[in-house]
């Protein structure tokens, strides 16, 4: 029906002019419509294009967090890591207890997390359900580490024995931890490197 009325107007005998103003008439809401569904997806594109891409994640669950302390933080774990793929960044997030702790738990298990720092009640409530990936750091000694009855190799060490983390008012004397679930093993041996350790993990 719409390519009949498109027909009968360009052979018709009225002018160009009201050729077009007959079109215009008759489709400006389509051309409109569609102008902005492309402007929209053209947007949606690019933002898709430049979206950050996690490289490394650092994250604290505690009572107390200091969210000033974000940004400076995960400004040096980029200086540390230099993620070089395109849109690569390395980040730290910060979630007190309460309602907040709500999104950690999704996050968590998304496998969203590479290293995680938690205070004691945490840190027991989170070890019981065996989510914690054991591992060894080179040059500490077995008191150093925290082990859980229930696993057969240690699963979290004092933060206190990474330099980089006693900078931070909120990520010392808590205990570091890694997810079982994470994905990005090489950042995390990356992350320890830089701090002056070995990292083996116990599989």
């Amino acid at each position: 029906m719409a390519k009949t009325k498109v027909k009968e107007i360009l052979q018709s005998e009225e002018s160009n002019k009201e050729k077009f103003s007959y079109l215009w008439g008759y489709y400006k809401w389509h051309v409109i419509l569609s102008l902005f569904g492309l402007l929209v997806s053209g947007y949606l594109l690019v933002d898709w294009i430049n979206r950050p891409i996690t490289y490394f994640h650092l994250t604290v669950l505690a009572p107390e967090v200091d969210f000033d302390e974000e940004e400076p933080l995960s400004q040096e774990l980029n200086r540390l890591l230099e993620p070089e793929g395109a849109n690569e960044t390395a980040y730290a997030s910060f979630t007190p207890h309460g309602q907040m702790a709500e999104r950690f738990t999704a996050q968590f298990t998304a496998g969203e997390y590479d290293v995680i720092l938690m205070d004691d009640f945490s840190f027991e409530e989170y070890s019981e359900y065996d989510t914690m990936q054991e591992f060894r750091l080179s040059g500490l000694d077995d008191e150093d580490y925290y082990q859980p009855d229930h696993y057969d190799n240690p699963v979290g060490v004092d933060s206190s024995v990474i330099p980089l983390l006693e900078e931070y008012r909120t990520t010392d004397d808590l205990i570091l931890v890694i997810p079982g679930n994470t994905t990005r093993r090489e950042a995390i041996v990356e992350f320890f490197a830089t701090q002056g350790f070995e990292f083996e993990f116990i599989d």
